[in-house]
C-alpha cells in the first residue's frame, strides 16, 4: 500500500469532495475554469487563482497566489494583499509557502478544506523503525523527513554544500558505502575533468573514461526528499526505458548508477548547449543559424514522441550542441531525467518551494494538469525554447519579483511578430500557434510543429 494525501473539503459550496493524491501532483483553487477546485465566479471573498498547494506524498506545500483576502491555515492568514493594494501590486510580491501536515485546516472565505494523511500500517512483524541521520554529518533528521518513514537522506545544510560540488558528495557516499562494506556503485573507471554546470538537482560534469580514454558527461543529481525502497525501484524502471532511445538528434545515454541520495548518469559529451550560444550571440542567433537547431531539436522530439516519451523540461540549456559532418548539430538532451525523477518522488517540491524548476518554459497545464502532459505540451516548451533563440526574450513577462506561478497561469503569450517583426510571418505564426495556451489550437506534436516549420522557411 502507498502512503496517500487527501484534500477534504468539508465546508462550503463544494462541501463532500475529496482530493486524493498517491504520487506527485498539484491543486489550484479559484474562480478560473482551469482551476481544480472551482468556486462561484460571483464570490468576492476569492481570487482567479486563488492558491496552489503541490503535493509529493507525504509532503505538501501551499502558496496563495497573491490573492485578495489570502489563504487561512490553521486560522493564520498566509500570503493576500495589503490594505490599499491592487492586484497588480499584489502580483509583484511571491508569498512565502506553507508546509501542510495531516489535520490542518486551509480556509478560503467559506470553504474550508481538511488535510489527511493516509500512511499504511507496517507488515506485521517487520522490525521497529531506525532513528534517521544524515548519510553525510550523522545528525538526526526525523523532522526534517516530514513523515518518510525509512529511507536514505542527506540533510539540507550538507545537500546546501554538495549543490556546489555533486560529485564531492557522490564520492564521499561511496567512499562510506565501501568503508562499511556495502556493494555500492562505483564511477573509479572514470576521471573528472571539470564542471560543466548546474542546474535545479545538481551538476554535470566532463569526465574521461580510462579504459578507452573517451570524454563523456556525467550528471548528479541530488534526491530532495527520503530515498524510500520503492522510490528507487521506480526510478530504475523509468530509467531503463531511457537506454533503448538512440538517435543522432537525442544525447546518448550509457550508464547510471546511484548511492545514497546522488544519482549518477553516463552521457555522451557535447561541445556546449543553446543557452550558451545564445548569450555568445547577444541574446538572440540569427535565422540562418536557428534554423537548423530548430530543425535537429524536433528530429529528435519527434523520434521520442513516437516512442511515448514526453521530456517535461525543454528549455535552451537542455538542447546541447556538437560538432559532426563538418557542421554543428542540436541534440535534446536529459529525456526523460526530470520526468523520471518526479515519478519516484525524489524531486521534492518543483512548482512550488525553494528548488522550484524552470517554469518559464512551461505550458499553462504543466502547473494546472501536472500529472497528464502530453507531446502537445512538449510543444509549447520547444516553441517557448525557439522564441528565445529567434528574440531574446521569454514569451511571457515575467516582471522581476512577481509570482512565477502566478504568470504561466495569468499572463498571455506576446506574439513573436511583435518582439521580432523582421522574421517571415509564417515562422512566427508557426511558432505564436506552437505556443498558444489553448491546447486544442497548438500543434497535437512534434511532427506537425515540424511540417509548419519547414512549410515556413
Amino acid at each position: 500500500m502507498l502512503t496517500k494525501v487527501q484534500l477534504i473539503v468539508s465546508e462550503g459550496a463544494a462541501a463532500g469532495k475529496r482530493f486524493v493524491f498517491d504520487e506527485h501532483d498539484t491543486l489550484i483553487l479559484g474562480r478560473e475554469t482551469d482551476c481544480h477546485i472551482q468556486m462561484p465566479e460571483g464570490d468576492p471573498a476569492v481570487s482567479r487563482h486563488h492558491f496552489i498547494l503541490e503535493v509529493d506524498p507525504p509532503d505538501m506545500m501551499l502558496r496563495d497566489l497573491g490573492s485578495m483576502n489570502g489563504t487561512w491555515v490553521n486560522d493564520e492568514k498566509q500570503g493576500g494583499r495589503e490594505k490599499g493594494e491592487t492586484p497588480e501590486q499584489g502580483a509583484r510580491r511571491k508569498h512565502p509557502e506553507v508546509e501542510l501536515r495531516h489535520g490542518d485546516k486551509i480556509k478560503v472565505g467559506n470553504t474550508v478544506l481538511t488535510v489527511a494523511v493516509d500512511r499504511p500500517p507496517p507488515p506485521k512483524g517487520s522490525p521497529k523503525p531506525r532513528a534517521q541521520t544524515c548519510l553525510r554529518c550523522g545528525k538526526d533528521v526525523a523532522v526534517e523527513v516530514a513523515g518518510r518513514q525509512e529511507g536514505a537522506y542527506v540533510c539540507k545544510d550538507c545537500r546546501k554544500t554538495a549543490e556546489h560540488d555533486p560529485a564531492a558528495l557522490l564520492a564521499n557516499l561511496i567512499a562510506r558505502a565501501v568503508k562499511g562494506g556495502a556493494a555500492g556503485p562505483s564511477i573509479t573507471g572514470y576521471d573528472f575533468v571539470r564542471r560543466l554546470g548546474t542546474g535545479g538537482f545538481g551538476a554535470v560534469y566532463e569526465a574521461r573514461d580510462k579504459r578507452s580514454k573517451q570524454p563523456v558527461a556525467i550528471k548528479i543529481m541530488l534526491s530532495r526528499v527520503a530515498v524510500e525502497k520503492r522510490g528507487r525501484e521506480i526510478f530504475e524502471r523509468e530509467v531503463s526505458l531511457m537506454r533503448d532511445m538512440r538517435h543522432p538528434h537525442i544525447v546518448g545515454f550509457l550508464d547510471h548508477g546511484c548511492e545514497g541520495t546522488a544519482f549518477y548518469f553516463i552521457m555522451e559529451l557535447c561541445d556546449g548547449n543553446l543557452a550558451d550560444l545564445i548569450k555568445r550571440s547577444g541574446g538572440r542567433i540569427p535565422l540562418k543559424e536557428a534554423v537548423p537547431i530548430m530543425r535537429d531539436s524536433l528530429k529528435g522530439l519527434e523520434y521520442a514522441h513516437s516512442r511515448g516519451f514526453i521530456h517535461r523540461d525543454l528549455k535552451p540549456h537542455n538542447i546541447l550542441l556538437a560538432r559532426a559532418s563538418g557542421r554543428t548539430i542540436a541534440k535534446v538532451a536529459d529525456f526523460g531525467l526530470a520526468k523520471s525523477f518526479i515519478k519516484a518522488g525524489l524531486s521534492g517540491m518543483t512548482v512550488t518551494g525553494s528548488f522550484a524548476g524552470t517554469v518559464e518554459f512551461m505550458p499553462r497545464e504543466q502547473i494546472s494538469n501536472f500529472k497528464y502532459l502530453k507531446p502537445v505540451s512538449d510543444v509549447w516548451s520547444i516553441g517557448a525554447t525557439f522564441y528565445m533563440m529567434l528574440c531574446g526574450q521569454l514569451p511571457r513577462e515575467f516582471p522581476a519579483g512577481h509570482d512565477r506561478v502566478r504568470a504561466v497561469l495569468q499572463n498571455p503569450t506576446i506574439p513573436l511578430s511583435k518582439q521580432q517583426p523582421g522574421l517571415p510571418k509564417a515562422l512566427t505564426a508557426a511558432i505564436d500557434r506552437a505556443l498558444s495556451d489553448r491546447i486544442d489550437e497548438r500543434y497535437p506534436s512534434a511532427v506537425e510543429f515540424s511540417r509548419a516549420i519547414e512549410a515556413a522557411l
